[in-house]
């Protein structure tokens, strides 16, 4: 069963790089892509894989560094944080429409709540860093890995 996990954010503006950094722990274990924000990228990363898991920071109004997962089953109104601009339910959905074959037959969203992403800085805040061991724990559950 092939299994990837892609990572999105912008490493530069605080918690917006969450996702980067939670597959800089998964990098060599699963099959990994950073991306820089959510776009069809996302569509190309994951064709041809079983199971699929993306990762990012979310602006829910939770506390931060609370993990939120979603199935594809769930295509509510969770944006992603930062400089992103699309919704990523709504690429899936799209790549599903085009290549409902070659999409992975399951997929989760992993979102970490995030508190600042304003600041131009590599330090994610404490309460975001601090949800990285527990996200990347559900991640290794969710595919079967160790």
């Amino acid at each position: 069963m092939k299994k990837i996990v892609v990572g999105i954010g912008n490493p530069n503006f605080t918690d917006d790089g969450v996702g980067l950094k939670i597959i800089e722990y998964l990098n060599g274990v699963v099959d990994t892509v950073p991306l820089l924000n959510i776009s069809f990228q996302i569509i190309d990363s994951i064709l041809g894989y079983d199971k699929a898991v993306i990762v990012d920071g979310v602006k829910s109004g939770v506390e931060p560094g609370s993990i939120l997962e979603f199935t594809t089953d769930y295509w509510g109104n969770i944006y992603a944080s930062g400089t992103h601009n699309l919704s990523v339910f709504e690429i899936l959905r799209i790549g599903y429409s085009l290549f409902p074959d070659e999409m992975p037959k399951e997929i989760k969203i992993i979102g970490i709540e995030v508190e600042n992403v304003e600041t131009l800085s590599r330090q994610l805040t404490p309460k975001v860093e601090s949800a990285i061991p527990e996200a990347v724990a559900l991640i290794k559950e969710y595919l079967g890995i160790n």
